[in-house]
């Protein structure tokens, strides 16, 4: 039941039940293996949400024995359609059918059914509020940063500023991780980083940020990598000096990819993943 808006259910157990005068009412004989069946089915009838009621025969596949299940009946810590209970539905389910059984005061302990079913809604809820609140601030944001890439001086132009096939492998290997392979919108991921990095030359700051980052702990790495993108288009919108991008030993402030891993190797006379974020003094045109 693991998921970003599901409710873990766990089945409770009073930490004096071994001392229970139903629990004891049960002969030592039978005692453990009836109660090992007992805790077996409030997992299952938790995990399942079905209020305490489980059938019989789903006892019995799951090894359970027809004298533990009337000895978990006959202690009153379970009941049948034959049982009586004094207590009403607010602590114990309704009597149930032929061929099942229900916990006792099942609802005085455990979770109800109806309960995790709204929970979850609830919390579903404020996780769809949360998206459309978290992509109107970046709606606001990538506003701000074209009014001002509207008055930017035009950065120097380069011979290929499209990012190469091998770069964005290597960006998505870093944001997701073993589920790189499974990114399939990547023309979208593109997109949507070229907006965020304005004006500025998307594939020089998508090496920048592996090289970066390269052994940096990333709590969120699309995030990062988008809060970086945000920061070079606020860089290349201001008019003025720009960073030297390369020299006569590189391309654009990179040398060529290290061959065994494919990761990008940074010019050491440029260093363009220093100058990004302002360690070294940028030569300017």
């Amino acid at each position: 039941m693991k998921g970003r808006h599901n409710v873990m259910v766990w089945f409770i157990i009073d930490d004096g039940f071994s001392e229970h005068p139903k629990t004891m009412a049960i002969k030592r004989a039978t005692r453990l293996p009836s109660l090992g069946l007992w805790t077996m089915a409030g997992n299952w009838s938790a995990r399942h949400l079905t209020d305490g009621q489980v059938s019989v025969d789903l006892l019995l596949e799951k090894g359970g024995r027809r004298t533990q299940i009337q000895a978990l009946v006959d202690s009153g810590l379970w009941h049948d359609h034959e049982s009586t209970c004094p207590h009403d539905g607010e602590q114990c389910p309704a009597t149930p059918a032929p061929g099942g059984v229900v916990f006792h005061d099942w609802f005085d302990w455990q979770r109800s059914r109806q309960d995790v079913l709204q929970l979850r809604a609830r919390r579903s809820a404020a996780g769809r509020n949360g998206g459309r609140a978290s992509g109107a601030g970046r709606r606001q944001e990538r506003s701000k940063n074209q009014a001002r890439a509207s008055t930017m001086v035009e950065p120097p132009a380069l011979t290929d500023t499209h990012p190469s096939p091998n770069l964005i492998d290597l960006v998505c290997r870093r944001l997701f991780g073993d589920n790189a392979r499974d990114v399939n919108a990547r023309s979208e991921l593109i997109a949507l980083w070229q907006d965020a990095a304005g004006s500025a030359d998307l594939g020089a700051e998508l090496r920048n940020f592996l090289i970066r980052n390269a052994d940096t702990h990333l709590n969120d790495p699309s995030a990062a990598l988008l809060g970086w993108l945000g920061a070079a288009a606020e860089r290349a919108a201001v008019p003025g000096s720009k960073v030297v991008l390369g020299c006569e030993n590189c391309n654009s402030g990179w040398l060529a990819d290290e061959p065994e891993t494919g990761m990008p190797v940074p010019c050491p006379n440029c260093k363009p993943h220093r100058y990004a974020q302002g360690q070294a003094g940028s030569p300017v045109r």
